[in-house]
C-alpha cells in the first residue's frame, strides 16, 4: 500500500506532511528518519501529522528527522495552517486553533495562493527562564517558547553582510555539543542585533541539526532580545539563511510568527 505526502517548506524549513484527519496513522522512528534523509528518501528537517481529536479539534504531531518528537514547531506550524487551507478545511482570514503536545495554538492564513500564502502562527506567551545563562564561556538567555532554546547575541560591530557567517560558524561548531547541555536537549541560536527592529539569526535545532530556519527559534530570540533592551517595540524582523519572519510580542506577551508558507510537491511512499 503506498501512503500520500505533501512536502511543505516555510522560511526552507521542509516537512513532509501526513493527513490523518480521516484515518490513524503512525510511523517508527527508523521510518521517519528514513523518509527524512536527504540522499536515500525524500529529505526534510522532519514530519507532521495532521490529525483531528475526539472533539473535532485539529491536532499536530511533530518529529524530528532524527525520529524523536518535538512539542512545537513554528514554521511547522505555519505550514500546517497552508494546507488547512489547500485542503479547505479552513478559509483565508479564519482563525483556526490547533492541538500541539505544548498546548493549543492557532493560525490564520492572511493571503492564500496555490503555491506560496502568508500564514500567521500564534506561539502563545513565551517566557525568560534564565538571563545569566553561561555554557562554553558563553552567556545565553534560556527561553521556553512551548520548546527549550538559549540564545547567544553577538554585538553588531561588523559589516551586516559578515554576520550571517559569524553566526553559522558557531552553530556549525557549538550547536551539536550545546544541544545536549541541558537535561532533555535544547535549541541553540546565535544572534545579532542588526538595528532597532531586526535580528540575524542561525539557530542549531535539537533532534534536527543545522536548519534553514526556525520558527520557535527566531521567537525565543526576539523575546531575548526585547528582555535584554537589544531591540525596540515589536515587530521585530528576523533575517535567517532560509528568508525573514516578522516576529510579534503583543501588550500581554504572546507571540506571534507571520512569514510565507509554500507548497512544494506531492507523492506517495510504500507503506
Amino acid at each position: 500500500m503506498l501512503q500520500s505526502f505533501r512536502k511543505y517548506q516555510a522560511l526552507q524549513n521542509d516537512y513532509l506532511l501526513f493527513d490523518a484527519i480521516d484515518a490513524p496513522l503512525s510511523f517508527t522512528p527508523a521510518q521517519i528518519v528514513a523518509m527524512c534523509h536527504r540522499r536515500t528518501g525524500v529529505g526534510a528537517d522532519g514530519i507532521l501529522i495532521v490529525s483531528r481529536d475526539a472533539a473535532g479539534a485539529f491536532r499536530m504531531d511533530i518529529h524530528n528527522n532524527d525520529g524523536t518528537e518535538a512539542a512545537m514547531c513554528g514554521n511547522g506550524l505555519r505550514c500546517v495552517g497552508k494546507f488547512l487551507a489547500d485542503s479547505g478545511r479552513i478559509a483565508p482570514g479564519d482563525r483556526c486553533e490547533v492541538l500541539t503536545k505544548s498546548g493549543p495554538r492557532h493560525v490564520t492564513v492572511l493571503e492564500h495562493g496555490p503555491d506560496v500564502s502568508r500564514v500567521i502562527a500564534g506561539l502563545g506567551r513565551p517566557r525568560v527562564l534564565d538571563d545569566r545563562l553561561v555554557l562554553n564561556d558563553l552567556a545565553f538567555v534560556h527561553v521556553d517558547v512551548g520548546n527549550p532554546h538559549i540564545v547567544h547575541f553577538f554585538e553588531a560591530t561588523a559589516p551586516r553582510e559578515l554576520a550571517p557567517g559569524w553566526n553559522l560558524q558557531m552553530a556549525l561548531s557549538l550547536g551539536p555539543e550545546l544541544e545536549h547541555a541541558l537535561e532533555g536537549g535544547v535549541n541553540v541560536g546565535f544572534a545579532v542585533p542588526t538595528g532597532p527592529a531586526e535580528l540575524d539569526l542561525v539557530v542549531w535545532e535539537r533532534g534536527a541539526g543545522f536548519t534553514q530556519a526556525c520558527g520557535t527559534g527566531a521567537t525565543a530570540a526576539v523575546t531575548a532580545a526585547l528582555h535584554l533592551g537589544h531591540v525596540g517595540k515589536s515587530p521585530i524582523r528576523v533575517l535567517q539563511n532560509g528568508g525573514i519572519v516578522d516576529v510579534t510580542l503583543d501588550d500581554d506577551g504572546f507571540a506571534i510568527l507571520d512569514g510565507p508558507a509554500h507548497f512544494v510537491f506531492a507523492g506517495t511512499l510504500p507503506d
